[in-house]
């Protein structure tokens, strides 16, 4: 096998040596080689240095895995290596204008990192959330003078695949199109993000938000934002009465009990407290001053409680909304319409007052697709026809319902495993399986079942290696190892009789130790 000839350069291009391996080495066993070629390599612990690949401009890049081998990234002689470290800074910004300097794992999927990240902010639920990409124009922003504003998202779109009608009716209904969320199955260093660029955060699945209050003051915080931003630029539409009571909630928040003699008209700036639609309505300051006395009894922690607990009431609350085209009944002719998703359903919604039209349960839903163009939604038998729409956004939809589902089926299984609807006589058992040496965990209950022997083995799961390898596949038809751990009864109950000789002829055959 010939070697493979690669020049390896530390961290920053201070030292660069070229260095023979072999192509079937792996990537922990070439570090290993690295540190004992380079004196400069020594230093910090092994496991927090690795290769990585990056591009022309050093914008992007990728990390080699631990456990690949150098050949399986198809690398030639006289590639260049970087020998780095993989810890790096994070700047997150918070939806109230705050920054956070984050130490995390650059070869780690973005995935892995929202545990860390949420974790160090204090949030329990890092699945909920996700990172978006700020372009150039919301990284300069002077954060004190725009703190209650909203910050730029948008995804840079190709002037040909705009269109005027469209992108002018995305603006007025501030829709998720567009929204440059960081893909957190991939590296930030693939995705370009250095050190030098900000990311916010902020909530991306309304699932278990209806169970944040004055406990969790940080999470509480984050959610109380994110509705009132929404709220003001008019994502949530509130009619003008609505609009008043949830000024008056922020008044509080922001200026704390009512008092006569500093808060009357003149002394809000009311862009910051009402959504622009109501801003110029004549003696609207006073309503939001009736409004404020209401609370005067409330700490600024209940305030917010109330105000998130108001906004969930809003039939709009915890949609993304995205801009679509469909096809209109009995033409040919594609008209705009506004596709939403929520915890439980997929909505179709009037793309100027934003009513729900008609509401798709996701239990409904079986299958869908996306493609660059259109996303298109199979509900079976619950429905006659496909539901098919023209959108640029096909992906983001498709990412934001897998998502939902995923957390449902976590939650789910978390429930499965502290018991069974509250059964206090289930119970936990353990069996070892050989050979794979697995571990399987289960719920058993009181009831009195029949013992089943069936084959433990299972045919193997083929991995991808370094060249062909011939392989056979049979089917091992007796039972080649067994363990029974054995009968957890409520109550101290003694074994049935029937369990007894089921026992009894598993012991006969041998299955049992």
């Amino acid at each position: 096998m010939s070697t493979l000839s690669l020049r390896i350069q530390l961290e920053g291009g201070r030292v660069t040596k070229t260095i023979q391996f072999q192509p079937n080495t792996t990537v922990f066993d070439a570090c290993k080689i690295i540190r004992d070629k380079f004196a400069e390599a020594v230093q910090g612990q092994p496991s927090e240095y690795g290769l990585f690949i990056s591009d022309e401009q050093n914008q992007q890049g990728v990390w080699l895995e631990a456990g690949r081998t150098l050949g399986y990234y198809i690398l030639h002689n006289q590639d260049t290596l970087e020998y780095r470290r993989k810890l790096r800074t994070l700047r997150v910004r918070m939806l109230d204008g705050a920054v956070k300097t984050i130490l995390v794992d650059d070869s780690q999927p973005v995935s892995q990192l929202m545990v860390v990240i949420c974790t160090k902010i204090g949030i329990t639920n890092h699945e909920e959330y996700g990172l978006v990409r700020e372009d150039n124009e919301a990284q300069n922003e002077n954060l004190p003078d725009n703190k209650f504003g909203t910050l730029t998202l948008k995804r840079k779109i190709m002037e040909k695949d705009r269109d005027a009608k469209m992108e002018s009716l995305r603006k007025k209904l501030k829709t998720d199109d567009e929204m440059n969320w960081v893909d957190v199955s991939r590296t930030l260093r693939e995705q370009g993000i250095d050190e030098a660029e900000t990311v916010l955060l902020r909530r991306r699945f309304f699932f278990s938000d209806q169970n944040i209050d004055s406990r969790d003051p940080v999470q509480l915080n984050l959610l109380y934002v994110q509705a009132r931003d929404a709220i003001l630029d008019g994502t949530h539409p509130v009619t003008q009465e609505k609009a008043c009571e949830f000024a008056g909630i922020q008044v509080h928040i922001q200026f704390g009990p009512h008092n006569e003699a500093k808060h009357k008209p003149g002394f809000l700036d009311l862009k910051d407290f009402l959504p622009q639609s109501y801003v110029r309505v004549k003696g609207i300051e006073k309503k939001v001053f009736v409004e404020h006395k209401k609370h005067s009894d409330l700490s600024e922690i209940d305030a917010k409680v109330l105000y998130t607990k108001t906004a969930r009431e809003l039939p709009t609350y915890g949609t993304t909304f995205f801009l679509v085209k469909e096809k209109m009944n009995g033409k040919n002719k594609l008209v705009p319409r506004l596709l939403g998703v929520t915890k439980d359903s997929v909505l179709r919604l009037d793309e100027r007052t934003k009513e729900i039209l008609i509401s798709w349960p996701l239990t409904t839903v079986r299958r869908w697709g996306a493609s660059p163009n259109t996303f298109t939604l199979d509900f079976g038998d619950y429905a006659n026809q496909y539901y098919s729409v023209q959108t640029t956004e096909a992906e983001q939809i498709v990412q934001l319902i897998a998502g939902y589902i995923d957390i449902i089926l976590k939650k789910k299984q978390t429930k499965d495993h502290f018991g069974i609807e509250g059964d206090e006589g289930s119970t936990m058992v353990e069996e070892s399986v050989a050979p794979s040496k697995a571990t399987f965990l289960q719920h058993e209950t009181n009831r009195v079942e029949q013992l089943n022997v069936e084959s433990l083995a299972h045919p193997g799961i083929m991995r991808p290696y370094d060249g062909e390898r011939s392989f056979t596949q049979n089917e091992v038809q007796t039972v080649q190892y067994g363990a029974f751990v054995g009968q957890v009864n409520h109550a101290h109950q003694p074994p049935t009789k029937a369990a007894i000789q089921s026992f009894s002829k598993l012991r006969k055959f041998g299955l049992v130790l």
